[in-house]
């Protein structure tokens, strides 16, 4: 028997020693050196090929030079591997906006036994305009070239095998949309397996996978031994803007898996995507997904693909999977075990069910407090960082403030429930919560089984135990419950930074509900006080240290826009923005003084509606603005042909027309797009075309407009990452704890144009 005083103890002890082996059992694995087997995979050889393939470790987007340079590499490892390759080169578009490009693509082939659909395994070698790349996505290029390396040594398999090293997938997907939409083999590509990356670490996971995966899963768990993810990023991924190549590939309704990787994400789209940066635990962690799972598919019959799988739900390692379609049958008998159990322990019923109302309230102090911890962070530093350098604060801050809001559930619990009803209230509430995402989110539905079942089960065999030893052996219904509460939060701490806290809170909420019962015989009081020192010290720091470091700072790029018409030139510093708002987040110096950080303002000529804050006039570029040639020709339409070049090498010439312009298509090559009308933001009321990749080429650009519209103005942007040399002070000071991001410094021409 433990004294009910050492239980609260216990239990604390217990949640830190699970936390720790959950987060040691679900690390990625250790990297195999170039001694490993020839038929296994090798991070350090993979490794070795990206450091080849991005020896210059600098950008390389659509069109660029070394995009191309990059691109005859892969050709050359290709040829190393004797895979047959062939090229795909073609005008093509996105099909949620109209971003274009030339991609050049690369189609590598394995020969099957048979014809066969293919099984695809599918990565993209280009990269945003401010990254090397090596995370994304690097690390999925050479990780399936280090696959096909190994496939090759035992080819052929029942399946030919193709493998896709798509372009332009940082501009809407557009290489993988040339494929699916346009290549011949398309049509005969069976399953694909994309290997994505975000950032710079983090297991390799089962980011989502297509909706019949019964198969997929099967396959993927039998032969792997660090299977990881779960099947709810599946409903997050529904709700959410996030794209990879593999929703071109759900797009065309062909089965397949989506694996990504998602650490150390401050990384991500930045100058610290680094060859250096890259964990090559990462890259051995796609290696041990992929080639064992290409392996079996590739020998398998794909006629029937299954049923639809919930999966994953790590538990200390261990992989779990079942049928969607079970997961309501397990809470029902979840139910009818937790209601046998309540009836045979002769709890009170009544005041069971007052646990069961007093269960949210526990949730909510939890969420509520920690919520409030970090409104007070934004409220005394203006700010709260996504991935601070230094972390220790915020985490502190994390725990500190969902701790007091469980003590204070705890609190008001305990006067009117006892600790036994207020343990079967819980798990009442916890199956109240489960039968509502099992129905609504079925995909998720695993996270909340898992526990349930066990600890129904837990709660049945304790009544076979001596009513003072129960208390201790219903503690082990944490054993479950951890891993898939709070063992998420770091996951979710790298994946979505803190500026997404809310997305945290719940999952610790969740916790606190469960363990609520077993800190009954806390000293709440001292608790409560030591909890609030440590918290505010935390809250202090974070509010007023500055957090940016070299390895993770703060996001700004440079703006240059120069309305060509007035002359009239001005600079923007644009970051990320303050806690999902619409604000920017502060600068600080010394980039804030040489903007007005005070007063917003519009500064182009297309909107007034769209205002800026960080901007300060400069002076002109002295570049010339980008050429145009005009053709019209009317008939049943009103055909316009235009003949667009940048003067400067720019990578990007985006065309605005207005909705009234009459616009009903364009053409670019062969290829005939409907234009998509903006309805937020920037461009708001325009039809935009983006023609990325550009540089020194010519573009042919056809519009289709109604005949009976007459001249329509229009706006020509000319788009570049290199800044006019009088802002190279700002650009020197713009180092160190800051780096530009995503599509990073533009230097932006504007033009009105008459179509």
């Amino acid at each position: 028997m433990v004294h009910k005083h050492y239980l609260s103890a216990l239990a604390i002890f217990l949640t830190f020693a699970l936390f720790s082996l959950q987060h040691f059992t679900t690390q990625p694995p250790s990297p195999k050196g170039l001694d490993t087997p020839e038929n296994e995979f090798s991070a350090i050889r993979a490794h070795n090929i990206l450091k080849s393939l991005l020896i210059e470790n600098k950008p390389h987007p659509v069109g660029s030079d070394l995009n191309k340079v990059i691109k005859e590499r892969l050709k050359n490892e290709l040829d190393k591997l004797g895979i047959e390759h062939q090229e795909q080169k073609t005008w093509a578009c996105a099909s949620r906006f109209t971003y274009c490009a030339e991609v050049e693509n690369l189609i590598g082939i394995i020969p099957g036994k048979t014809d066969l659909p293919y099984l695809a395994i599918m990565a993209h070698y280009d990269s945003v305009p401010m990254a090397p790349g090596a995370g994304d996505d690097g690390a999925g290029v050479v990780a399936i070239l280090e696959t096909a390396r190994a496939l090759k040594l035992e080819a052929p398999y029942k399946h030919p095998i193709m493998l896709i090293l798509t372009d332009a997938e940082e501009n809407g997907l557009i290489g993988a949309e040339a494929f699916f939409n346009q290549h011949p083999l398309a049509k005969e590509v069976g399953i694909v397996l994309n290997v994505e990356g975000s950032g710079s670490s983090g297991s390799s996971m089962v980011l989502r996978t297509s909706d019949s995966n019964e198969l997929l899963i099967k396959s993927y768990s039998s032969d792997n031994i660090s299977p990881y993810g779960y099947s709810f990023i599946k409903e997050i991924f529904k709700r959410m803007p996030n794209d990879t190549d593999f929703s071109v590939v759900k797009r065309a309704k062909i089965s397949g898996i989506d694996f990504a990787f998602a650490g150390e994400r401050n990384h991500y789209h930045t100058p610290n995507d680094t060859v250096e940066n890259i964990d090559l635990r990462t890259i051995q962690h796609h290696g041990e997904n992929i080639l064992p799972l290409s392996r079996k598919l590739a020998s398998l019959d794909w006629k029937d693909m299954g049923d639809e799988f919930v999966y994953g739900g790590e538990i200390y390692g261990i992989w779990t999977q079942w049928k969607s379609s079970y997961s309501l049958f397990i809470c029902i008998f979840s139910a009818l075990l937790l209601i046998t159990t309540l009836i045979r322990s002769k709890t009170n019923i009544k005041k069971t069910m007052l646990g069961v109302l007093f269960s949210p309230l526990t949730l909510l102090t939890t969420i509520l407090s920690g919520v409030t911890g970090f409104y007070l962070l934004s409220f005394l530093s203006g700010n709260v960082i996504s991935w601070p350098g230094i972390d220790w604060p915020y985490r502190l801050l994390l725990i500190g403030s969902t701790t007091i809001g469980a003590l204070i559930g705890t609190v008001i619990s305990r006067k009117f429930v006892n600790q036994n009803e207020m343990v079967f209230g819980s798990w009442f509430f916890w199956l109240i919560l489960t039968l509502t995402i099992t129905i609504l989110l079925p995909d998720a539905a695993n996270i909340f089984i898992l526990p349930l079942i066990f600890a129904s089960i837990l709660l049945f065999l304790a009544n076979f135990l001596k009513e003072e030893n129960r208390p201790i052996f219903l503690l082990l219904t944490l054993v479950v419950t951890l891993p898939l509460t709070l063992g998420l939060i770091f996951s979710l701490e790298q994946s979505q930074g803190y500026k997404l806290v809310w997305a945290v809170l719940p999952f610790a909420g969740l916790y606190a509900l469960i363990i609520s019962p077993f800190l009954y015989s806390v000293n709440t009081k001292s608790t409560i006080s030591f909890v609030g020192i440590v918290t505010f010290v935390a809250l202090m720091a974070g509010s007023f240290t500055n957090l940016y470091t070299e390895k993770r700072p703060q996001h700004v790029n440079i703006h240059f826009y120069e309305d060509l018409d007035s002359g009239k030139s001005f600079i923007h510093l644009s970051g990320n923005y303050k806690n999902n708002s619409s604000d920017p987040e502060p600068l600080i110096e010394p980039l804030s003084s040489f903007v007005n950080t005070q007063d917003t303002r519009a500064l182009i000529p297309f909107t007034k509606e769209y205002v800026f804050r960080y901007w300060s006039e400069t002076s002109s570029s002295g570049w010339k603005g980008p050429s145009i040639e005009k053709q019209t020709k009317i008939d049943e339409n009103k055909l316009v042909k235009l003949n667009l070049a940048s003067n400067r090498s720019a990578s990007r010439l985006v065309l605005l027309l207005p909705k009234d312009s009459g616009l009903k298509s364009f053409l670019l090559g062969s290829l005939e797009i409907e234009p998509v009308l903006s309805s937020w933001g920037l461009y708001k009321g325009y039809y935009v075309i983006y023609l990325n990749g550009i540089y020194d080429k010519p573009v042919e650009l056809t519009l289709n407009f109604d005949s009976d519209k007459s001249e329509a103005s229009a706006y020509l942007m000319d788009i570049s990452t290199v800044l006019p040399p009088h802002l190279d002070k700002l650009y020197k000071d713009r180092s160190g704890i800051f780096s530009p991001v995503h599509r990073g410094d533009q230097a932006i021409l504007i033009k009105r144009i008459s179509i």
